[in-house]
């Protein structure tokens, strides 16, 4: 049931930890950083150079850290993965932005990609997404884990490597079929794109283990 009374939740997921808001702060507190210990060092020591420039640029990481820190503690995303009773919730400021009522089946699609150039994201590492679909409603999360690590990630024989554009084949048999799947996996990245729930590689992989370890009428086992 989904019609039925909230229940309290049995467990749940902070999601979204390095929103918008966080990001910007990290961007704003950086640029003035950088700024302002450049004006005062250079008044200190006029002719510093590059050393004055190096350390102004120590400090301004310095100050970016501790926002991050501070702005992810006490500025929550306020949006979590919530298990309550039988039903499934994505939570965002208060509201249901979407549910999956466990007690029927669902289909669970994983995909990784290779993920674009970010100042937070080393070359080379992987966006990795997993979503919950019933009657065209999605729940989807993910977090971005190095080469490596993936490796070791639950259910990662499962995962398909998506590629954004593809290339038309003959239309036969197999390759409609490929063709269906592939359609699949865009509409769930496009979902993810949205709405998606981004996780700190930890809480993903308890979150993939506790779908597994919960819901064996329709989750696949890990090995």
């Amino acid at each position: 049931m989904l019609n039925a009374p909230d229940a309290a939740p049995s467990i749940e997921f902070e999601v979204d930890r390095e929103h918008s808001g966080v990001r910007m702060v990290g961007c704003v507190t950086f640029g003035f950083g950088a700024l302002l210990s450049y004006l005062i060092l250079s008044s200190i020591i006029p002719q510093g150079g590059l050393i004055t420039i190096g350390a102004a640029l120590f400090i301004a990481v310095a100050l970016t850290y501790g926002a991050d820190y501070l702005t992810k503690r006490y500025w929550p995303s306020n949006r979590f993965i919530q298990f309550a009773g039988d039903v499934i919730k994505l939570v965002g400021g208060g509201k249901v932005q979407g549910a999956i009522d466990a007690e029927q089946n669902v289909n669970l699609l994983m995909w990784h990609f290779e993920a674009r150039r970010h100042p937070r994201v080393p070359k080379g590492w992987y966006v990795v997404a997993n979503a919950l679909e019933q009657d065209g409603e999605y729940i989807v999360t993910y977090s971005i884990v190095s080469p490596t690590d993936f490796e070791s990630m639950p259910l990662s024989r499962l995962s398909v490597k998506y590629q954004r554009k593809k290339k038309r084949k003959n239309e036969d048999g197999r390759d409609l079929r490929e063709a269906g799947a592939y359609r699949r996996l865009a509409q769930a990245e496009f979902h993810r794109g949205e709405l998606g729930a981004e996780m700190s590689q930890e809480d993903y992989y308890a979150y993939l283990d506790y779908l597994a370890d919960t819901y064996t009428a329709w989750m696949p086992k890990d090995k």
